[in-house]
């Protein structure tokens, strides 16, 4: 069995090399059909998702599902973020590119200030210098003032709300989009690795209930499982790489070439979810 998602996963992390190297130049450098800044930005966070990616595979690789799964969840809200920046007109795009990189980390900041603050008077570090990493999260009141771009906090707060995964993938849901109203599943996978982030009792019991399961249903399972996976970082690499070359006025033919390319992959990965019904409940 181990050897079976070995071969899935490196034949994946294939596939999504491949996805990303079609859209290389498109992140490489400027052009004339996407804003500057609105391209730097946009390519840190498609690279993000991509590494992450390429460590969830590494994972698989090792029978580390549980693992992988956690990683995927920010793979998950990276893409949704990604294509909520990316898949709209012009002015939109600007706009959520500097609500991403320069509005919400300021808020950010804010948050780590007060963090500092409370750690450094529970501890009297002020005058520590193995304590300067922390002092130097301390913003000035000048500083909270301007990071709070002149908003209120309900306003500060519909900003974050806006940027919230539940409420952009509500708004694909709405948009009849190709492809985005789609990804209101999503939430589900998302929902459920929280579980495993916060150790929680759900979390803590799926682990338990499979390791206690017998071995054909167990293997059955944890099949499953890892091809759900690696199939979710596909459909994403896939997602990103096709709104990126829509954005670039670009021809997105050659993904569905890759998807005729790699469909054996595809395949088996899809017996491995039916294989999981079947043995689990008989259909």
């Amino acid at each position: 069995m181990n050897d079976q998602v070995k071969t899935w996963a490196v034949i994946a992390s294939h596939y999504i090399g491949e996805c990303f190297d079609h859209c290389q130049h498109l992140l490489d450098q400027d052009n004339s059909t996407l804003d500057s800044s609105v391209r730097f930005i946009s390519t840190q966070l498609y690279l993000d998702c991509h590494f992450s990616s390429e460590s969830s595979l590494i994972l698989i690789q090792e029978g580390k599902e549980w693992d992988a799964d956690i990683i995927n969840r920010s793979i998950i809200e990276g893409t949704v973020k990604y294509l909520y920046m990316i898949a709209c007109d012009d002015v939109s795009k600007k706009e959520r590119a500097h609500e991403y990189w320069y509005i919400l980390p300021k808020f950010s900041a804010i948050k780590r200030h007060q963090r500092a603050k409370d750690l450094l008077d529970a501890i009297n570090g002020y005058d520590d210098s193995n304590w300067q990493a922390i002092k130097e999260q301390l913003l000035s009141e000048e500083k909270i003032a301007e990071f709070r771009s002149g908003l209120n906090r309900n306003e500060r707060k519909a900003i974050e709300q806006k940027w919230s995964f539940s409420e952009i993938v509500n708004e694909f849901a709405k948009s009849k989009q190709d492809g985005l109203e789609m990804l209101v599943h999503l939430a589900y996978n998302y929902g459920m690795s929280s579980h495993l982030i916060h150790k929680d009792g759900d979390g803590v019991g799926m682990v338990w209930d499979r390791c206690m399961r017998e071995p054909k249903r167990q293997m059955a399972v944890k099949l499953g499982h890892s091809s759900r996976i690696i199939s979710d970082i596909c459909v994403l690499s896939r997602l990103r790489s096709m709104y990126l070359m829509k954005a670039c006025s670009e021809d997105y033919k050659v993904l569905s070439e890759l998807e005729t390319k790699y469909k054996h992959l595809f395949s088996e990965l899809a017996m491995a979810i039916e294989n999981f019904n079947k043995v689990e409940y008989g259909t």
